[in-house]
């Protein structure tokens, strides 16, 4: 099957050209600003030299950032002590090799903007010091701050619904309206995405339960109640049954709560008995959760004396993690330039990990990228033709759009949604919560 074209900045009507163009330069200048401010207490906190090294990132970043502005070609990695850099450097080397201009506007928008997150990384990585500094730490953390009025209404529910004593099968009809909310709360947090804003403040000002009625009417595919069904035939809530989910998580912040929220409801109803929480190796795509961001979030929780709410999930969140139910799992696949169709290729072991998992839940518009190999497929494709063969398990996506890439739309609903809003495919205000569910075959049963 002939594929069709990346999306790429060589259109320059596309949100690629957009983003490369104005966002990518604009997230490097924060980073020149983060360590222009900060440079003095790194040299108290790590000596004199940290300054020097300060110095050097900033010439890095004024160097990326040229070189975004003035196309120029992409070259090989070189900080050489990290474990990712052969299989950078061998994609990059095969492009090369196939004669391919390997440029900022003239490249797929999927590699050159995974490569710019990973170059940034390179500058950091160089350093004696600075080799765990997030860059992007005070934007994350300024937006959950900024977000603490839907944060203790969202918990403060969450908190209610779980002490509940519900039976799963008596009720189930109140425990699947709660699936579907704390889905829908996952999905829209989604919008808290700081890349999108080059790094301006996205947060989450309004109450979450109240919005996703508002917002119903803007998730374009609702696959909700089959994913419901799904989960909820595998009666994970008899003790003898062990369902594993993968959750993909994106945002740190207010989004990560969300998805945490929502993992916390799955495995609190025994819809099912174990989550593995995939996070970012290193700071990527500006608002990205780590491990870093994880537990820093469990820390705002625990610590906050003067909110019990607060305090209550976080205490049941620990033990989630204490018990195992909850696994934490970084793995250096989510940050390479491949896209999933290369999973099985590329990391075969995670491709195998996950194929074990009733469920995957992949969160954010970078992910449904990876997953649609950010081509330009026609707008009424079939999700499973751009999957191009990555069929692991059953999944769904929780995504807000922010790509011009979208499958599964029937061309007349999309000329209607484009009437009401031009820019529904990049503005982060439509929405889809899209599912694959696979077919069982007699080696899974």
């Amino acid at each position: 099957m002939a594929l069709p074209p990346p999306l790429s900045a060589k259109d320059e009507k596309s949100f690629a050209y957009e983003t490369i163009k104005d966002r990518l330069p604009l997230i490097v200048t924060r980073i020149v600003d983060f360590l222009a401010r900060h440079r003095t207490n790194f040299a108290k906190q790590y000596g004199e030299v940290t300054e020097n090294e300060c110095k050097s990132c900033i010439s890095a970043m004024d160097k990326l950032r040229y070189e975004i502005a003035r196309d120029k070609p992409i070259l090989l990695l070189n900080d050489n002590h990290t474990d990712d850099i052969h299989i950078w450097n061998e994609y990059l080397q095969k492009e090369m090799d196939q004669g391919k201009v390997i440029s900022w506007f003239q490249s797929n928008w999927l590699l050159v903007e995974c490569y710019m997150y990973r170059k940034i990384a390179e500058a950091f990585n160089l350093t004696a010091h600075l080799q765990h500094v997030d860059p992007f730490i005070e934007m994350k953390q300024h937006t959950f701050y900024s977000s603490v009025q839907a944060i203790d209404v969202v918990l403060a529910q969450l908190n209610i619904d779980i002490e509940q004593t519900t039976d799963p099968v008596n009720n189930k009809s109140t425990i699947e309206q709660q699936f579907y909310n704390y889905m829908e709360i996952s999905l829209w947090g989604n919008q808290c995405d700081l890349s999108l804003s080059g790094g301006a403040n996205r947060s989450q000002e309004h109450d979450p339960f109240h919005q996703i009625t508002e917002l119903k009417t803007h998730i374009l595919i609702n696959h909700e109640t089959s994913l419901f069904n799904y989960l909820y035939d595998q009666q994970a809530y008899l003790l003898n049954f062990d369902v594993c989910i993968d959750f993909v998580l994106d945002n740190a912040g207010f989004e990560l709560l969300t998805d945490l929220c929502f993992a916390d409801f799955l495995i609190s109803k025994r819809l099912c008995s174990r989550i593995t929480l995939h996070l970012k190796c290193f700071p990527w795509f500006v608002s990205d959760a780590t491990k870093t961001d994880f537990d820093w979030l469990l820390e705002q929780l625990s610590n906050s004396s003067s909110n019990s709410v607060w305090q209550i999930a976080s205490k049941r969140w620990q033990q989630h993690i204490q018990n195992g139910q909850w696994i934490i799992q970084t793995h250096r696949f989510f940050t390479l330039p491949y896209d999933y169709s290369y999973m099985q290729q590329i990391s075969s072991e995670l491709y195998c990990t996950m194929s074990q998992s009733k469920l995957i839940i992949f969160k954010g518009d970078l992910n449904y990228r990876k997953l649609v190999g950010d081509l330009r497929w026609p707008l009424n494709e079939r999700f499973e033709t751009a999957l191009r063969g990555f069929q692991p398990t059953s999944f769904v996506v929780l995504r807000t759009c922010k790509a011009d890439v979208q499958v599964d739309i029937d061309l007349k609903v999309g000329q209607e949604i484009t009437k009401i809003d031009p820019r529904w495919m990049v503005n982060g205000k439509w929405a889809v919560i899209q599912a694959f569910f696979k077919k069982q075959t007699e080696k899974d049963i």
